[in-house]
């Protein structure tokens, strides 16, 4: 009371009205983070970049194709350090590892190109992504059909008794490659 009247009520809604929506909003951060930015990565931003020194001894005849090739096996089992952990979108094909009884896959690997992982060799390891994805997909659907996948991809090497990999997913979405 002031002076024998009552304060308005109005009066104490606008003067704590600020610090409450501030509390909402810092509440609201906090309980759902914002997701980074997804970015767009093709399968070129998977491997280190190749030593033009090996390149141009190659190309005059300093070095023989068979240490070019152990120059290439070993760039492809290099992981690029800088994506680890990043939520990125990149396409490619699924090739299904755990087939469930109902026919659907919750563990893939994902290729830069279609059969990539029937022909030998396969892909180098930076150059196939191990795939978690909980909702699993169907085995018709995976293999022939292109996909766009978005997730966070991390450097984390996976054996399996098809090929060895250096990437790892989770899928966030998954659609078809349009």
């Amino acid at each position: 009371m002031i002076a024998g009247r009552q304060r308005p009520g109005w009066l104490v809604v606008v003067l704590i009205l600020p610090f409450m929506l501030a509390d909402f909003a810092l509440a609201a951060k906090i309980a759902s983070p914002e997701k980074p930015p997804v970015r767009e990565i093709n399968w070129d931003d998977l491997m280190p970049p190749v030593d033009e020194e090996i390149v141009r001894k190659y190309e005059a005849g300093e070095i023989s194709q068979e240490e070019a090739i152990e120059y290439v096996e070993a760039l492809g089992k290099i992981p690029v350090d800088s994506v680890n952990l990043q939520r990125v979108k990149i396409p490619g094909y699924l090739v299904p590892l755990n087939i469930g009884k109902d026919q659907s896959a919750t563990e893939l690997l994902l290729v830069p190109t279609l059969g990539a992982c029937i022909h030998v060799p396969p892909p180098p390891p930076n150059q196939t992504i191990f795939v978690r994805y909980d909702q699993g997909i169907k085995v018709t659907e995976a293999g022939y059909t292109p996909y766009w996948l978005e997730g966070v991809i991390r450097v984390e090497n996976n054996t399996s008794e098809y090929t060895d990999v250096v990437y790892a997913i989770t899928v966030e979405s998954l659609r078809a490659f349009e």
